[in-house]
């Protein structure tokens, strides 16, 4: 596909990439990190007995050679658009992430899995622990495989053994009490874009999250609109006393959750669609302006 890219330029086709997280900085530990590491392209897959293509090298070199790139946020331009041709559009959500119905409740929950976190839950220290004497009052929507000794619980905690649907997966958020977003302080995470709070929020899923930037930028968004939309922390300490605070008032939990529903409905995907669509003009138009030599194909 990288190299397809000054192929489909040369004769005039506008080519727009759009980047989620920074793959060159993936967690050793999660399974991604095999499946994209450069030193593993010209391995054979077990499954398939053909050679793996994958290189996290390649979307680097893809958007290098783009008309424009689209990233989730600002710190992703410095990895996949460096020479200026990027354009930040934060993640928004679909509709049917907003109306669903939600039951308070103090139960906590983390709307992930390891495979994918690996060394995120080590953020909130033994703050779980501390509030869940029974680990079934701690729920994972995901994979709940080594949660238990991560959260540092004595099992692992429910949650789903089969992956959740597309679809389905703002329904499980959605049965949360209140939900945990811890991220280590680690270069991929500094990439993270507000996905997973902004979920929350539009679920009416009271929340309390690490410091990270888009984390911290969804969080003082509210703050500008006098609203508190969650809770930021950064200590085991800081995180233990923010999460008893909503364990033990369902009026902070109301209040919370409203606040984030306003919130997180400024952020519906179908009504900001044009500025996917405004930056694909931007390409189309940088690409009827450029000199374009002719093109010769061996």
């Amino acid at each position: 596909m990288a190299e397809a890219i000054p192929i489909m330029r040369a004769n005039g086709i506008a080519v727009v990439v759009d980047v989620d997280d920074d793959l060159t900085s993936i967690h050793p530990s999660n399974p991604a990190y095999r499946g994209y590491h450069p030193k593993n392209q010209w391995v054979i897959e077990r499954k398939t007995g053909e050679y793996s293509r994958n290189s996290w090298h390649h979307l680097v070199a893809a958007c290098r050679k783009a008309t424009l790139v689209t990233v989730s946020t600002p710190a992703l331009l410095d990895v996949y658009a460096r020479q200026g041709q990027g354009k930040v559009i934060f993640n928004h959500l679909p509709a049917h992430y907003y109306g669903v119905d939600h039951v308070d409740s103090d139960h906590l929950g983390w709307p992930a899995s390891l495979a994918s976190h690996p060394d995120d839950p080590s953020a909130m220290g033994g703050a779980v622990a501390r509030l869940c004497a029974d680990p079934g009052a701690f729920q994972v929507i995901g994979d709940p495989t080594g949660c238990g000794y991560a959260f540092g619980l004595a099992t692992d905690p429910s949650g789903h053994d089969l992956p959740i649907s597309l679809t389905e997966w703002p329904v499980a958020v959605a049965s949360l009490g209140v939900g945990v977003a811890p991220l280590a302080d680690t270069r991929f995470n500094r990439c993270k874009s507000w996905l997973k709070p902004l979920e929350m929020s539009a679920l009416g899923v009271p929340w309390v999250a690490s410091p990270r930037a888009e984390y911290e930028r969804l969080y003082r968004l509210g703050e500008k609109s006098g609203l508190t939309i969650g809770a930021l922390a950064d200590t085991p300490r800081r995180w233990h006393r923010e999460l008893k605070r909503l364990v033990d008032s369902p009026a902070l939990r109301e209040e919370r959750a409203g606040a984030a529903r306003e919130v997180a409905d400024g952020f519906r995907l179908e009504p900001n669609a044009w500025r996917w669509l405004e930056v694909w003009h931007s390409a189309y138009d940088l690409e009827r302006r450029r000199d374009r030599a002719p093109v010769v194909i061996v």
